[in-house]
């Protein structure tokens, strides 16, 4: 059974929504404690998500974030935009998982500081799971299907129905459509 303080602050927000969000549908919910993103922001929620505890937006004044349906996102997570970020439908999100779509730039001669931002869109097809403490940074994409293991450093492309893992995450195995893994395909 859903908690009905859940229910009440996702009408509430739907309500509000043109404030802080672009949309956030129907059957969407809060579960925790809400931060708020800054105001006008092009953030889009889709149906019947779940929204964990702490979960942070942010976005600049031209960037966007786009959740497909059935996207739950648990507590502790950031979802950081300078451009584009866009999470398919049904998208499981664990603990503490860090999405951005910029990462800073460093010299080792004046450090990070003042260098700015290398920025690409980030994209995650539907059906992808991402455990806990996951970061994914700029210009990856994540294929249909996929699981990203936890504590994972995601950088760059990955095909559908693949297992990525490590810190930098490599594709470890496929996933069959029976749920099995088996030794991915030899890259040429």
């Amino acid at each position: 059974m859903i908690p009905a303080i859940w229910k009440i602050k996702g009408t509430v927000l739907r309500w509000s929504c043109p404030l802080f969000f672009k949309s956030i549908g129907r059957g969407t919910l809060f579960t925790g404690r809400v931060r708020l993103p800054m105001p006008f922001r092009n953030i889009e929620i889709g149906q019947n998500c779940m929204i964990g505890h702490d979960v942070y937006f942010q976005t600049g004044r031209d960037s966007t974030v786009s959740l497909g349906d059935e996207v739950s996102i648990n507590s502790g997570g950031h979802v950081i935009a300078s451009e584009r970020i866009s999470i398919g439908s049904n998208v499981a999100i664990g603990e503490f998982v860090s999405i951005r779509d910029q990462d800073h730039k460093f010299r080792p001669d004046t450090g990070v500081r003042g260098q700015g931002f290398t920025v690409a869109p980030v994209e995650i097809s539907d059906n992808v799971w991402i455990g806990r403490g996951v970061y994914i940074g700029p210009g990856s994409k994540i294929g249909s299907g996929s699981i990203v293991a936890a504590n994972s450093v995601v950088h760059g492309e990955f095909p559908p129905n693949s297992l990525i893992a490590g810190a930098p995450a490599t594709v470890r195995r496929t996933i069959n459509p029976d749920g099995s893994r088996s030794a991915p395909e030899p890259s040429n």
